[in-house]
């Protein structure tokens, strides 16, 4: 089950401290994965004994370490009440072996915001759904450190936790600010050093001797109404062990009798028979039964044992109060107890293991039905039924699965997959394939494909008693995973492959939204924005409830679609809805919510809105996993650009040759060329040419007109990229009229196709081009065709990356007669570029100042690298960016231009 996010409410209880209430409107296993046990009927509290508990907040780390039945987690939801009474925000997680860092990231930012600490400080960070675990912590800290007063996280059962997210936990203890104190239960160490802590005094064990009942707290714990021997006696028997008294008072409530036949057995061997046989025959086969639910909701035990009665037969098991503790305050949904749990499911897989088959079958398919994929799948394996896996998962494939819920989703599904389930199961092995993409293991991925579709006879044939429409589907959605997108999966090859659906019923209504959703994408990445538009709108009137994370795709789709066309405002609407969407429901989902993110940020790039672009947004861009190539490769392009102006031009070079070599590996012609021209592109930016050159024919990249503006084979995307940097680097070896042609062709496609963006870059490029050749004129009419293109949009950026000579270009144009409207024009693009060249326009960054402010001083390069911390060929660069912009060829010449503006320091 995905987490979601949910509002919290606030109130005041009776000690007059703020409280938070119960999360609204999210499944109840999320509630209580956040909400603090209430206590067990008649429970007495331990502060005085258990004073190091008290003291939870003179520390940094308290560590409860015992096995299960001592009352850990009794005592510490005792320690959250009492300290939410005095106003401190109490943070608590049960935690589960399917708690992955990113859900544990998450499950932490809820605990908090349930605690009552401010949720803005959470939304005031965009990223903080779609951040790795290890940033979330930084951001946690930080909105903890803020908050200044003292505060409590209380983590329990951690030994459950992945390695890696125990791992997550010790980075939080290392980075966790002064006022925050954590207090951890667990069975065994999962791997903690808390020798560093209680060294220095910052941390304190209680183990399972300070956990056990004194005989004054066995006094209190049944009321004083024991005789001193009957004190004496049990505290003989029980050895002060919290569960064991538990299991003796409820005896004793319901015999009336401390010692009887009931609590001797149970005495004897606190978990096995003797506790079981207390209980009637039909409580201790109900307590059993109920030991194979991971939590006891009553509706789905009556669902799965086909009664009306559990409510009825839970509440029977009086003598099992302490051990089945309500995990909500209505009581509606109980849990029991680990340790208890354990010892049932051992006694039923001895006597009874196909009962216990069969249990674990009917919640499978039980919270299948209520869509709780991920826990029926793990119901389904504990039967030892593998077709039943198969079979659960198999309902919805990789496509439906990925419409449904997203990357997430998929991956989960993938570590039930066993080779005998994607032997008998084609369309798993798809998922299967699609899941090695995820991990960045193309080749391993293609080959599986191949094997399956010779197995199916190039998947024209399924499973005996499977659905051929949905293999069709499976395998061209596992198949735009293998190629990216776009190679060979042209719209019309689509159409024909994929099944039309009738949608008519459910079934059927998302056959017809994945088949829409596909097209979209299809027709998008060959900049067919009409279809592409037609088929969106088409997945959308679909989909459901049920395939919200296509719909996130087709909003994205869509605004990209509209962002090539220079329909600003339709690109910034469609990407705030996906937005909104992915972090309303696929919170867990690290990459979705960043892929919103960076198309935002590559639309206010195109409009040199560089302002409004979050530097911490920048460093994450690169990290993304699991996302359309087409989003990764903008999520590269956008980085590279920015961190031109803000880091070393090496670094850069380091990002794109790293993107190529991911790239190569992928084995995705559109994805590798893609890489390789931008990595050709900012080679010649900081004056590496021949190696740009050396780039382009070491990586096969194409030459001909016609395979540069090709369509068909790779996406518009990667069209323009190859097509604009191989004009830049014909201009660099002076082949003018073959670059002048190939811009030309790249404006007649560009044009031919409604791609605003990609015209208005091709003009720049004519212009500059034209410009650098000599002929003026000429560039003078690609700025008339640049200003008329312009019109409706905004986007400035074309002519900032050739600022020098479009701030010249344009100021020769407007002193020409010109019609009102172009004249607006001209002067609006004027002034995005940075107006006229006078001495209050920035016409230097603030780094080339810098260079500048130490040339002036006399200083060589070398001495220059090292006062700004930058290198010899960082140094090199801004001073080529300088000489270009002032139109001279020294730096004594230059240093004499800035002083000339008044910009030197």
């Amino acid at each position: 089950m995905c987490p979601q996010r949910f509002r919290m409410t606030s109130g005041v209880d009776g000690s007059g401290a703020r409280r938070a209430s119960a999360p609204s409107g999210i499944p109840w296993l999320l509630k209580a994965k956040v909400l603090a046990p209430e206590p067990p009927a008649g429970y007495v509290g331990r502060a005085s004994s258990l004073q190091h508990l008290d003291e939870v907040l003179e520390r940094r780390l308290t560590v409860l370490q015992a096995p299960a039945g001592f009352g850990k987690t009794t005592v510490l939801a005792d320690v959250v009440r009492r300290r939410r009474k005095q106003g401190i925000v109490v943070a608590w997680v049960s935690l589960d072996d399917d708690d992955t860092p990113n859900l544990f990231g998450s499950y932490l930012a809820y605990a908090f915001e349930h605690a009552g600490l401010e949720p803005d400080l959470f939304r005031a960070h965009d990223a903080w759904a779609s951040s790795p675990g290890v940033q979330q912590i930084g951001m946690l800290a930080r909105a903890i450190e803020q908050h200044e007063s003292p505060c409590l996280l209380v983590l329990d059962e951690v030994d459950r936790l992945p390695r890696r997210t125990v791992q997550l936990v010790h980075l939080l203890l290392r980075r966790a600010p002064r006022n925050l104190h954590v207090a951890l239960a667990f069975r065994v160490n999962p791997g903690f050093e808390l020798a560093t802590y209680l060294l220095v005094g910052g941390a304190v064990v209680v183990d399972a001797e300070a956990l056990r009942f004194s005989p004054e707290e066995i006094a209190r714990f049944f009321g004083g109404s024991l005789a001193q021997a009957e004190l004496a006696a049990l505290e003989e028997r029980t050895a002060g062990w919290p569960v064991a008294l538990t299991i003796h008072r409820s005896t004793r409530a319901a015999e009336g009798n401390l010692l009887g036949a009931g609590a001797a057995q149970i005495t004897r061997n606190y978990i096995s028979m003797r506790l079981l046989s207390d209980l009637s025959q039909q409580d201790r086969v109900c307590l059993l039964d109920l030991a194979v639910f991971d939590w006891i909701d009553a509706e789905l035990v009556d669902e799965v044992l086909g009664s009306s009665a559990a409510r009825l037969r839970i509440v029977s098991l009086s003598a099992l109060q302490g051990l089945l503790p309500p995990v909500d305050p209505g009581g509606t949904v109980r849990r029991l107890h680990p340790l208890l749990r354990d010892h049932c499911l051992h006694v039923l897989s001895v006597e009874a293991p196909d009962r216990k088959r069969f249990l674990h079958k009917g919640i499978a398919q039980a919270l299948a039905r209520r869509g709780q994929l991920t826990p029926s799948w793990r119901h389904a394996r504990a039967a030892g039924d593998s077709r039943l896996v198969g079979e659960l998962i198999e309902r919805d494939g990789a496509c439906r699965l990925w419409l449904r819920e997203g990357v997430t989703r998929l991956i989960s599904a993938g570590r039930f997959l066993t080779p005998e389930i994607t032997e008998l199961y084609p369309r798993l092995g798809l998922l299967n394939c699609l899941i090695l993409c995820l991990s960045f293991r193309w080749r391993e991925a293609a080959a599986r494909f191949e094997a399956i579709s010779h197995r199916t006879d190039g998947f024209a044939r399924d499973r005996a008693g499977g659905d051929v429409g949905a293999l069709a589907l499976d395998r061209v959605f596992t198949q735009a995973a293998l190629t990216g997108g776009a190679d060979g999966l042209l719209p019309a090859d689509l159409a024909a492959r994929l099944p039309a659906g009738n949608p008519g019923d459910a079934e059927g209504r998302t056959l017809v939204c994945a088949r829409h959703t596909l097209l979209c994408i299809a027709c998008y990445e060959r900049a067919s924005f009409e279809e592409s538009g037609r088929h969106g709108l088409l997945a959308q009137a679909h989909a459901g409830e049920d395939t919200r994370f296509g719909a996130v795709f087709v909003d994205t789709c869509l605004g990209m679609a509209a962002m090539a066309q220079g329909r600003v405002e339709e690109a910034g609407r469609r990407y705030r809805q996906a937005r909104r969407v992915a972090r309303e429901y696929f919170a867990a989902d690290p990459c979705l919510t960043l892929s919103t993110d960076v198309l935002m940020i590559e639309l206010d790039l195109e409009r040199n809105r560089e302002k409004t672009i979050q530097p911490r947004t920048l460093k994450n861009m690169a990290e993304l996993r699991g996302v359309w190539v087409d989003v990764y490769s903008t999520a590269v392009a956008v980085s590279a650009e920015l961190m031109l102006g803000q880091y070393d031009p090496q670094a850069v070079i380091e990002l794109l040759s790293t993107a190529v070599d991911g790239a190569r590996e992928a084995g995705i012609e559109s994805f590798r060329n893609h890489m390789s021209a931008l990595l050709a592109n900012y080679l010649s930016e900081v004056g590496c040419a021949d190696d740009a050159g050396q780039v382009w024919g070491d990586h096969g990249l194409p030459c001909d007109v016609s395979d540069l503006l090709d369509l068909e084979r790779q996406s518009w995307r990667t069209m323009e990229a190859l097509s604009c940097v191989r004009v830049r680097l014909l201009a660099e070896q002076g082949e003018w009229a073959a670059a002048e042609a190939l811009a030309a062709g790249l404006c007649a496609v560009a044009s031919k196709r409604g791609l605003t963006r990609t015209l208005l870059r091709g003009l720049a490029l004519s212009m500059d081009v034209a410009y650098r050749a000599g002929r003026s004129d000429r560039a003078l009419d690609c700025m008339v065709d640049f200003l008329r293109a312009v019109r409706g949009t905004d986007y400035v950026r074309p002519l900032v990356r050739h600022r020098s000579v479009s701030r010249t270009v344009l100021r020769r144009l407007l002193a020409t007669d010109l019609d009102e409207e172009l004249r607006a024009t001209g002067e609006s693009m004027q002034t995005g570029v940075g107006g006229p060249e006078t001495g209050d326009s920035p016409l230097f960054s603030t780094r080339e100042l810098e260079v500048l402010s130490e040339a002036a001083r006399g200083l060589r390069n070398r001495e220059i690298a090292g006062r700004l911390g930058i290198t010899n060929e960082g140094v090199r660069y801004h001073l080529k960016n300088i000489y270009r912009k002032a139109h001279v060829a020294t730096r004594v010449e230059a240093v004499r231009y800035a002083a000339s503006l008044g910009v030197l320091s």
